[in-house]
């Protein structure tokens, strides 16, 4: 039973009634059927205080960890194989600088509650196609002709910072906007924190926490909500958001 827990959950009609007749079938069924169990670790802890009776009949727990960087590069390198026939043309190698960076960054939210190992794998390397496919269809309407087999460094960890924000909508309508120096000149800070960090990552040291939360402060029509929109807009156009939107 896969994600069990949502059995002890409030939200569950008729979840306890279940627990109560599955608990009952454990016992009775011994030697006869096998139960297994699975879900998140935080969330089966409370699953199993629905009933003591769950820790004996049940007391055998296999707990999963979350993948290593050197797993989760196997990982990737298995599906790249995969998904293109041993075509795929990395810059720098399926074990070179590029994936590296791009596993580290993954497995920097490890530990973190919704961490989803090789899912999370999968949706980075879809990131990586996305800048892919955004960059050949670039290449070809000005009359190139690229490598769809092919991924470049930018592909694979994003340009850099100061580059991509020069293309960023939001950022330009940022600068148009009347005086808010100090919020520019903050936003700008944060641009070339971000900018460090890249250059960090590229000579393969550890970069530096940055924060990017923000309170913004005025009296009504100060371009609070305007200013803060426009901001979550360059977090986006900077791939800062694991969700792509601001």
């Amino acid at each position: 039973m896969d994600e069990a827990y949502q059995l002890a959950s409030g939200n569950s009609y008729g979840g306890k009634a279940v627990l109560d007749f599955l608990l009952a079938e454990i016992e009775e069924r011994v030697g006869k059927v096998v139960f297994i169990l699975a879900g998140y670790r935080k969330e089966m802890e409370k699953f199993f205080e629905h009933n003591p009776g769950f820790d004996s009949r049940m007391p055998f727990r296999l707990t999963f960890a979350d993948y290593t960087d050197k797993e989760l590069t196997a990982m990737l390198s298995r599906l790249v194989e995969k998904k293109y026939g041993g075509r795929a043309k990395i810059e720098d190698g399926l074990n070179g600088l590029f994936i590296r960076i791009l596993v580290r960054r993954l497995g920097r939210g490890r530990g973190i509650e919704g961490y989803g190992n090789a899912r999370a794998l999968e949706n980075a390397w879809a990131k990586v196609t996305e800048r892919q496919a955004s960059r050949l269809h670039h290449e070809r309407i000005t009359g190139g002709t690229p490598d769809d087999f092919g991924f470049t460094k930018e592909d694979l960890i994003g340009p850099e910072p100061l580059g991509a924000i020069q293309h960023s909508k939001a950022w330009k309508e940022l600068q148009t906007l009347i005086g808010l120096n100090v919020v520019k000149q903050s936003v700008k800070a944060l641009v070339d924190r971000i900018q460090l960090n890249y250059r960090r990552e590229l000579c393969e040291k550890p970069p530096i926490e940055v924060s990017l939360n923000r309170v913004f402060l005025g009296s009504p029509g100060t371009g609070k909500t305007t200013v803060g929109e426009l901001y979550a807009s360059i977090l986006a156009d900077l791939g800062l958001l694991s969700k792509g939107e601001g």
